[in-house]
């Protein structure tokens, strides 16, 4: 594990990322607590690894303003507001489906606020990954949206797709379908300036 660690860090580095690993979640919360301004405004779309990390709480406590929209108790109307609001942030911290030994940081969504974000509007992008989220490459990263993330993630949200039964991905047409769009970031945007941290530990799906 050590090896793909360091050939993950060090591809994503050569392709522009900022790019850094960090030992364990309670160092990643002090560190990421240290690295946003207190005066930041900071969206965090769906991530359950974010969540992990209890980052939206500790944020919240110390003052910043934060936009998540998984709160509980939102109105769709109130739930869209808060997404919209996620593109115009100062820091959007989010996570990935997967990162690449080969330098490349991969998302599938189905909304698609999770993914936009990450390409344009927060001045900051900051993406907090376990050591379940690196794999060899591309095809590595597809294979475990469509065997790990998706079908772990449709059974979180009690949604009838086939993926739930049958444990992987079989390409449906569902109308709740949650693999919707495919983005790939080979490189950082030219405008947006993307951050990676690899936790030594599990997060997310």
């Amino acid at each position: 594990m050590k090896g793909i660690i360091k050939q993950t860090i060090k591809a994503l580095q050569k392709h522009g990322f900022e790019a850094k690993y960090i030992p364990s979640k309670k160092q990643a919360i002090k560190l990421l607590l240290r690295e946003i301004p207190k005066n930041a405004v900071v969206g965090i779309p769906g991530s359950k690894s974010v969540r992990e990390l209890s980052l939206d709480d500790a944020l919240r406590t110390r003052g910043n303003v934060v936009y998540d929209h998984w709160v509980k108790n939102l109105s769709p109307e109130q739930s869209l507001k808060i997404r919209k609001a996620q593109l115009t942030c100062d820091v959007l911290i989010t996570s990935a489906n997967a990162i690449t030994a080969t330098g490349e940081i991969y998302n599938m969504d189905g909304i698609g606020n999770r993914v936009s974000a990450t390409i344009f509007g927060p001045e900051r992008v900051i993406f907090v990954a376990g050591l379940n989220k690196l794999v060899l490459d591309l095809e590595s990263a597809r294979e475990r949206v469509k065997k790990i993330a998706a079908p772990k993630r449709a059974q979180e949200l009690k949604i009838k797709v086939p993926c739930v039964k049958k444990g992987e991905c079989t390409d449906c047409n569902s109308r709740e379908r949650i693999c919707r769009a495919e983005v790939i970031l080979h490189r950082p945007p030219s405008l947006t300036k993307i951050e990676v941290y690899i936790i030594g530990e599990e997060l997310g799906n």
